[in-house]
């Protein structure tokens, strides 16, 4: 009896599906994009770290419609054809998630416009249509694919990740197989099983699809 080879594809969201980080982006509509930045800068000069970062980010945005906020993340260019790669990855019997230090309402947002079918993510509560102080940041994306491989009873060998960042390579040190999409980094390239360039997600699919047929596992 055969089974497959893998379970679980997991994508990242920040130049990974969104061409760029979507609310870095977004916030300069929302007139925080100085504020945002000036976060971004005392993390990458260690002065805070991942986790006080991506708190004060979310805590900026305390107060705001979240209908304003997904208005701008709209703008963000995106990869091409991510609802056609999503439908077809579900078709080869994969669940097809998100794994990203973005809030959980940028994921459900994600999951309403392409199909997704659940995701690990930051939280950041929403009450009445506006976003509210509480957060609970994800600064460790490895920590959340491994809990949710664990509550769904998946082996993380059994997993994909689709990653560009740094924060990527903990994870694709954890799970079966990792492509890294679209990332000019040296140490996400060489962590990665598999590496590729493209603006259209079906071929991240059409690899997929290939290492599933190449070698299958049997009971």
């Amino acid at each position: 009896m055969k089974t497959l080879k893998f379970v679980v594809v997991s994508f990242d969201v920040d130049k990974t599906l969104f061409r760029q980080p979507a609310l870095t982006q977004a916030v300069r509509g929302l007139g925080i994009g100085k504020k945002w930045d000036a976060i971004d800068q005392m993390y990458h000069r260690q002065r805070i770290t991942l986790r006080q970062g991506l708190l004060q980010q979310f805590q900026l945005l305390v107060g705001m419609k979240l209908a304003d906020v997904l208005a701008e993340v709209s703008k963000v260019p995106m990869m091409r054809n991510i609802r056609e790669a999503v439908d077809k990855l579900l078709g080869l019997g994969l669940s097809v998630i998100l794994c990203t230090d973005n809030p959980d309402f940028l994921c459900q947002y994600l999951v309403e416009q392409f199909g997704f079918r659940g995701f690990v993510s930051s939280k950041v509560a929403v009450k009445n249509g506006v976003i509210i102080d509480d957060i609970e940041p994800l600064p460790d994306k490895r920590l959340g694919i491994r809990k949710y491989c664990a509550w769904m009873s998946i082996p993380l060998s059994k997993t994909v990740h689709v990653g560009d960042g740094l924060n990527d390579v903990p994870v694709f040190r954890v799970v079966g197989y990792s492509i890294a999409l679209n990332t000019g980094l040296e140490k996400v390239k060489r962590a990665a099983s598999h590496q590729m360039e493209t603006d259209n997600l079906l071929d991240v699919y059409k690899h997929i699809q290939s290492e599933m047929s190449s070698t299958k596992s049997v009971n």
